[in-house]
């Protein structure tokens, strides 16, 4: 099989073995181009286009040649395609429809800067006219109004192993800038802009859902070859790696090639605006020492297997934020290197990082294929301001998603927590070492964690993470259902299974996906081979269901014990006891301390309870909390100074805690016991647990 990563092929070409040798090698080949490919298969679909741009009317005019191969074992009579911009036609499109009618949406009229495409060919090479049999299709919600999805029915299947190649002609228009892409003055940010084919599941047909408002994109693996023409001198940043650049008329036709890749997108700008810088990522140099030795611990590995290629990192930033490109550029390195190190090296030998100008911060905070595009002001580089980590938070999390997105690929329509959910907890982690580790001395204010627990406590309704966004209540349902619930959920994982096995489990999964579109039950079953668990019961609770946990200490009762009396048995009968007459009197200092701890929530697993002596004795106890509630009794020579229920705070699902916490104010008495209860309500204030 070609492996289109390492460029490793079969030595066909040269091939000087005897003939029967050769005869060999051609039915192995055959074999493979007949069967199905593996699901780490790179070469799915290839795109070759040329495209021009007016910078005066912000347009497109391109020609593309695609090509498909049928993976499957099912033949295909016709193709879908994706046509991204149409999203931004109209007011009446599904996307802004979704966004105008969220309680935190508006209703855009783009000021008159639409956003379109349109098909004005498509033939096979021998000059067969697909065009009579395109149809748009509406198939999640119906919508006459929406063109971001179109079909065509092909004059003959395209049986398994087999390949089609489609010629395109198209006209495009770019919208101001809005999700993701889009114009603002000369800042051209040409994102989802070509047609590009959906994912063929066989039986299941075409993967190919409509542009909506809180959802992302799911395509195959393959190689682009993209020549753009540019204005004159303008800089450029695109997926992939630039191979030329040649002066034609009055413009410049530069030239990129991205290999094993599942989309391509291109920014320019004149130079007056956008200034470049280029720099690389040199392990020896750029990997702290704390973070390779934590690494190593952590998963169980030695140096050598912790070992990262060098690359190159291409910023394009505004002249504006010239200050910060010092930051952008050390916050991109650790990124590279932290990611690198947890979850094996980046795959490709550049990336370019873009922050874009005033006036487009819509294109900011998005992830591409070796392309991200992060976000920043020159505010940023000014006291109290530069003390924040808003920098350092898009970059790591954009690249973080070189890997959940990039290298696994999974199907961000249906089940985008697969990637911004697995993405925000590791931007988390990292971000967390960034700051204990002192490698980022400008940040002064970095709760971790806090936001997501802020808005877990503020949702009115049980979100469900495993769905397609488009069917939640809300927008910021959804956003809070594949960014801040799976981040918690994550974290709740990491804190009941332990940092290090997690984070094994987790390397494990992105080796062994890689490339390959993991679903959700391809997640939970990697994480219980290398946990040896069953995860069913917290799949089903946090992924797949709703469940919210809550635990609380329902009430602690001491009871001094007094000496027993009445009658006793003896010898096989009753009697008086001989110290009736002394009946009554106490036992001294013992003490009868009954616990009750409660499950207020629906979600059933295991929570540690955590019990602090007036000796300073601590007792740890883990509760399945299968019961609503459990009772303790223990006979004791001290009272019982606290109760903590998950002190850990390994539960950061869970954020009422104020009834998780439970103190002898008799033994303990001072004014404030009560405040880390209080703060554990809003989640975002400093305290132990978090």
């Amino acid at each position: 099989m070609i492996n289109a990563r390492d460029g490793q092929k079969f030595p066909v070409l040269g091939y000087t073995r005897p003939v029967k040798h050769v005869l060999l090698v051609v039915a192995v080949l055959t074999v493979v181009c007949v069967l199905p490919a593996s699901a780490r298969d790179l070469d799915v679909v290839d795109y070759d286009i040329e495209v021009a741009l007016d910078v005066e009317n912000h347009t497109l005019d391109a020609t593309q040649t695609v090509r498909w191969r049928n993976t499957t074992r099912v033949p295909a009579p016709e193709i879908w395609f994706h046509l991204y911009l149409n999203a931004f036609a109209s007011s009446e499109s599904t996307f802004m429809r979704e966004l105008a009618r969220d309680p935190l949406g508006v209703s855009r009229t783009l000021d008159g800067g639409w956003g379109w495409t349109r098909l004005t060919r498509m033939a096979l090479p021998d000059g067969t006219d697909l065009m009579p049999g395109l149809r748009f299709e509406r198939p999640d919600d119906g919508n006459e109004n929406d063109f971001t999805v179109a079909r065509v029915v092909l004059p003959r299947q395209v049986f398994p192993g087999e390949s089609i190649s489609i010629d395109l002609e198209f006209e495009a228009g770019l919208p101001r800038v809005v999700a993701r892409t889009g114009f603002s003055g000369d800042f051209h940010m040409v994102a989802q802009w070509f047609p590009k084919i959906g994912v063929f599941e066989g039986e299941a047909g075409w993967n190919c859902h409509q542009f909506h408002a809180a959802s992302e994109f799911f395509a195959d693996f393959g190689d682009y070859r993209v020549r753009m023409t540019i204005p004159r001198g303008w800089v450029i940043g695109a997926t992939g790696e630039q191979i030329s650049r040649e002066p034609v008329g009055t413009g410049d036709v530069v030239e990129f090639h991205a290999r094993a890749v599942h989309d391509f997108v291109w920014t320019t700008a004149p130079p007056k605006l956008m200034a470049v810088s280029e720099v690389d990522f040199d392990p020896g140099r750029h990997v702290p020492m704390v973070w390779l030795e934590r690494a190593g611990e952590l998963l169980d590995l030695g140096a050598a297997d912790l070992e990262l290629p060098p690359m190159t990192i291409r910023f394009l930033v505004p002249q504006s934020q010239g200050l910060l490109i010092p930051r952008m550029m050390r916050a991109t390195r650790l990124a590279v290197a932290w990611f690198g190190l947890y979850f094996g090296p980046y795959p490709h030998a550049q990336l370019t990082v873009v922050s874009p100008p005033p006036g487009a911060k819509g294109a900011g905070g998005m992830e591409y294929p070796t392309l991200i595009t992060t976000g920043a002001s020159r505010l940023d580089a000014s006291p109290v301001f530069s003390w924040r980590k808003n920098i350092e938070t898009v970059t790591v999390h954009e690249v973080g998603h070189q890997y959940f997105q990039g290298m696994l690929a999974s199907n961000e329509f249906e089940a985008a927590w697969l990637d911004e959910g697995l993405t925000s907890w590791a931007e988390n982690r990292c971000v967390s070492d960034m700051v204990t580790d002192g490698l980022i001395p400008e940040i002064r204010f970095a709760r971790i964690w806090g936001m997501e627990r802020a808005w877990a406590g503020f949702e009115d309704l049980p979100v469900k993470m495993d769905r397609p966004n488009w069917e939640q209540r809300r927008l910021v349902d959804a956003f809070f259902a594949s960014y801040a619930k799976p981040a918690l959920a994550m974290r709740t994982l990491e804190g009941l299974s332990g940092e290090d096995r997690l984070l094994k489990a987790m390397r494990a999964y992105v080796a062994d996906h890689r490339d390959g579109h993991p679903t959700g039950h391809d997640f939970q079953a990697s994480l219980e081979r290398s946990l040896g668990e069953d995860l069913d019961w917290f799949f089903d609770a946090v992924i797949r269901g709703d469940r919210r946990p809550d635990w609380a200490v329902l009430a602690v009762r001491h009871d001094e014990i007094e000496s027993a009396h009445g009658m006793v048995w003896d010898d096989g009968e009753w009697k008086v006891g001989d110290d009736e007459e002394d009946s009554g009197s106490k036992k001294d200092g013992l003490w009868r301390v009954a616990v009750e701890i409660g499950r207020r929530g629906d979600l059933v697993g295991p929570v540690e309870v955590e019990l602090l002596w007036a000796d300073d004795r601590r007792e740890r106890r883990t509760w399945d909390s299968r019961d609503r509630w459990v009772r303790w009794t223990v006979e004791s020579q001290v009272r019982l100074r606290q109760v903590v229920v998950d002190p850990d705070g390994d539960w950061v699902l869970e954020t009422r805690r104020v009834d998780n916490y439970w103190r002898d104010e008799s033994a303990d008495p001072h004014a404030l016991w009560w405040l880390d209860g209080a703060f554990s309500l809003v989640g975002f204030l400093a305290v132990p647990w978090s």
